[in-house]
């Protein structure tokens, strides 16, 4: 059996890099969008110039487009790639949503559940009235004219908290976390596991999805500095829920010096290997294989490598390279 394997791109929109991910064999490639290029438009034209892989938002926030709106645009994706779409939700966090959107940061939890009820609702068409606490819609269903090639699209959701692990286990196809420490990936499981107890689903159910850091060097020193650089980014720049994970591993003292240092690369500087370790991959390719299969093996069905942000052209190629199926 091929193993399972995706691609992020967190920033790339590099048709190149995507036809290799196809020829390469990946299941998935995962666009984000944060405060950059709409993932819907980099995955429009990524359709138009591949066949078979799928196309995935990793992820779209729910606070910036009405569950109608984004129910559109993953239909019409979905309609444009014969039926390849994979939409990443996430709550995001006031960094984004608030700074960036300027849309209050509130209750993201119940607003995650009646999001992708309605987003299911809309795409198989069920036109009864929706009274929720955020959502109100008179009408759950497209126009006549426009029929959605699927009436199912499978769902992931970017949880890293305990209750939002636990919606995804009620609600979600998949859970997508990232930078998610390895050691709490069995205590995530079992969150998981308790949502889906919840509505009495199975947990085999759900697809385990993480999005995996990936450095790869000759020089073991050089790619714990560029994973140390990226982390450094999410907790000093970015951010988001990513220190509270990272701090009940054990390494609040470091998160806290990264967090507070004066420079994103004093930031690096203070993160220890061990705890890189915990978030990332980084080492020779031989190293990097190693860790992917003890990824699967912890309990993830599908690891999505990402190169660290900055990465060129050339890092990003060999990543697609050594980390294929």
């Amino acid at each position: 059996m091929t193993e399972r394997v995706g691609i992020l791109f967190s920033r790339a929109d590099n048709l190149e890099l995507v036809h290799l991910a196809e020829q390469l064999g990946y299941e998935s490639i995962w666009a984000a969008e944060g405060q950059g290029q709409t993932a819907f438009g980099k995955l429009e034209r990524w359709a138009t110039a591949t066949d078979d892989i799928e196309l995935a938002t990793g992820i779209v926030n729910i606070f910036s487009r009405s569950p109608a709106a984004l129910a559109q645009s993953i239909a019409t994706l979905d309609a444009h790639s014969n039926g390849r779409a994979i939409l990443g939700l996430g709550v995001a966090h006031p960094g984004v949503v608030e700074d960036f959107h300027g849309v209050e940061f509130d209750q993201p939890l119940g607003r995650m559940d009646e999001y992708i009820e309605l987003v299911r609702r809309y795409l198989c068409g069920d036109p009864t009235e929706f009274k929720g606490e955020f959502f109100t819609p008179r009408r759950t269903s497209f126009w006549e004219s426009f029929e959605p090639v699927r009436e199912e699209i499978p769902i992931y959701n970017a949880a890293l908290g305990p209750g939002n692990i636990r919606l995804t286990g009620q609600m979600a196809d998949g859970w997508l976390p990232n930078l998610f420490p390895r050691e709490k990936l069995q205590q995530g499981l079992s969150l998981l596991e308790t949502g889906a107890d919840r509505v009495d689903r199975d947990i085999d159910e759900i697809d385990v999805a993480m999005y995996v850091l990936v450095a790869i060097d000759q020089d073991p020193i050089a790619a714990y500095e560029r994973v140390a650089r990226h982390v450094a980014v999410y907790l000093r720049d970015i951010p988001g829920f990513y220190d509270r994970v990272a701090a009940e591993s054990g390494f609040e003292e470091a998160v806290e010096a990264a967090k507070n240092a004066k420079s994103t690369k004093k930031a690096a500087a203070v993160l220890p290997e061990e705890f890189l370790d915990l978030i990332g991959v980084a080492g020779t390719p031989e190293t990097v294989r190693s860790e992917l299969d003890s990824i699967r093996a912890a309990g993830v069905d599908l690891p999505i490598v990402r190169a660290p942000i900055n990465a060129t052209t050339a890092d990003q190629r060999r990543l697609l390279r050594i980390c294929a199926p």
